[in-house]
């Protein structure tokens, strides 16, 4: 029995989370692993409700489970998914990108992933603010540094074998400190790697991406960047994300709530793709091969419905429901688990 909580989040989250939760559920149905979805209410609905955004009750749940699920939350994010990188050491933010046939996009054939450092950066939130000043301590350790370079490293090996290691370091000396840990860390582990101020970075994200495999960045660049790289790939709707550490994984969509958006014309597929991502993550850590075969089934039906085209959300230029494009992506799953068998 798999034990995931759930964070349903706000605006479209709900919604979304409960479109790709049923995927899950059908697809452990089908290849004989049992799931227990547990919710763990939090965001800015729950912090207008009981007063915090994460109550202690929530994150018991989060803590006690085998990986957690997350909806986009909004003005609580600092409360919710910041706060659960740094207490759970979710050290590593994953983010892959790529590029759709059938979605309508300047580039094709893109396949590029960002590798965040995820604890620390502005991000620590070692703050001081007064009347006339405010001051945030950007924190940069060695530790923190060499571990997510090995996660770059890794991911390098089972991809096209290059890192970009992302800094400004001709600005700051913390962001030196960075770069040359994290590149001495790829070179000792036989990678390719090169390196490129964030300013830079972000040009040729839009008019040679290309030329990137494994983007590694500190924290702040990485969160900025992935939204960058979302526009240059399609769709922010297209999404997903690992938030991964030693023994946890919290998995969710990169885009945001979405308040004015009708949560029944919204895409679920980065929430999909993150649930997808999270049986994948599980698969491996727990050697299940079924939860293995479950993400591929569900990343290959996502593609699948892209290129047809045909059934897609008002953002990628149709006119389906959540409904009609997550039932869609179910049946072509469960289709190529049984082509396989």
């Amino acid at each position: 029995m798999y034990r995931i909580s759930v964070i349903p989040g706000d605006g479209i989250g709900p919604t979304v989370i409960r479109h790709a939760t049923r995927i899950v559920e059908e697809l452990a149905s089908a290849l004989g692993f049992e799931v227990e979805f547990v919710e763990a209410p939090a965001g800015d609905a729950v912090a207008a409700e009981r007063g915090e955004a994460l109550p202690h009750e929530s994150l018991e749940k989060i803590m006690g489970s085998d990986a957690c699920l997350k909806g986009p939350v909004g003005e609580t994010a600092r409360d919710v998914i910041v706060y659960l990188r740094q207490r759970l050491d979710l050290y590593a933010n994953i983010r892959p990108f790529k590029t759709y046939e059938g979605v309508k996009c300047f580039w094709s054939g893109l396949d590029f992933v960002i590798v965040r450092e995820n604890t620390e950066d502005l991000y620590k939130g070692v703050e001081d603010v007064g009347r006339d000043h405010a001051v945030s301590l950007l924190v940069i350790t060695r530790r923190g540094t060499e571990r997510i370079a090995r996660v770059a490293l890794n991911m390098a090996r089972e991809r096209r074998g290059k890192v970009t290691v992302v800094h400004k370091a001709n600005v700051l000396s913390s962001y030196k400190f960075f770069r040359d840990i994290a590149i001495e860390v790829v070179k000792q582990g036989g990678a390719t790697v090169d390196e490129m101020y964030v300013d830079n970075a972000a040009y040729q994200m839009v008019v040679n991406p290309g030329i990137f495999d494994v983007i590694l960045t500190p924290n702040m660049f990485g969160d900025i960047l992935s939204d960058l790289a979302a526009g240059v790939t399609g769709s922010i709707g297209l999404a997903g994300s690992a938030n991964i550490g030693e023994r946890m994984g919290v998995f969710e969509p990169v885009h945001g709530s979405a308040p004015s958006l009708n949560p029944e014309y919204a895409n679920p597929i980065a929430t999909i793709l993150s649930s997808s991502y999270l049986m994948g993550w599980l698969g491996m850590s727990r050697r299940d091969e079924r939860l293995s075969q479950a993400a591929r089934a569900v990343e290959a039906a996502v593609a699948q419905l892209l290129k047809e085209g045909r059934v897609i959300t008002p953002d990628l230029g149709g006119r389906a429901t959540v409904g009609e494009v997550s039932e869609a992506i179910l049946k072509k799953a469960l289709n190529n688990l049984y082509k396989r068998k």
